[in-house]
């Protein structure tokens, strides 16, 4: 055996267990699928809000974070809320997979960036959990978030902050001006 032949076998040995074996239709044993889904999950309907129809109010961007993504942020603050009743869930791209997150009050302008939801990484989730969700052409989340106008509930789907050990789907709430999880599910 050649030295070229038998450093080939050696690499693959070694890379053969990071290269999980694929199903038909191009997944493997650590996809996020729809059988995830607990059947317990927290429900849309179980966090309900009343959606705002007033005028919005100009973007706050008091803030380092909120500066630096102003114009995201002033572009979004025109749309009509989509989340919690009063807020626009604003997203916009930051890489392959990769979206930002922020939550915008429509009616004070209050800009908020929620720890641990800042970002989500879509990386090996089921195509089936991908939901096109609300009409806004500025949606940049890949539908990997899920939440509507009537409900406090945002459902993310993916890596949130792009940390491995929070990969899974995770159930939040919004309350008192922040995202609370209420929910995760490990993948």
């Amino acid at each position: 055996m050649s030295r070229g032949t038998a450093l080939a076998l050696v690499f693959a040995l070694i890379a053969a267990p990071a290269f999980a074996a694929l199903d038909a239709e191009g997944y493997d044993e650590n996809t996020i699928r729809p059988s995830d889904i607990p059947k317990d999950a927290p429900r849309f309907d179980d966090y309900p809000a009343t959606p705002y129809a007033g005028p919005n109010a100009a973007p706050v961007l008091g803030d380092r974070r909120s500066r630096m993504y102003r114009t995201q942020l002033r572009g979004w603050a025109k749309e009509k809320p989509n989340f919690a009743g009063h807020c626009i869930l604003a997203t916009w791209g930051c890489g392959t997979g990769c979206t930002q997150i922020a939550i915008i009050d429509a009616r004070s302008g209050k800009v908020f960036h929620p720890p641990g939801a800042r970002t989500n990484s879509v990386l090996n989730v089921h195509g089936d959990l991908l939901v096109e969700g609300d009409s806004s052409p500025r949606r940049a989340d890949f539908g990997a978030l899920q939440y509507r106008a009537d409900s406090r509930l945002l459902v993310l789907i993916g890596m949130p902050d792009n940390r491995a050990e929070n990969r899974g789907i995770s159930y939040f709430v919004w309350q008192n001006d922040s995202l609370r999880k209420v929910r995760f599910v490990p993948k």
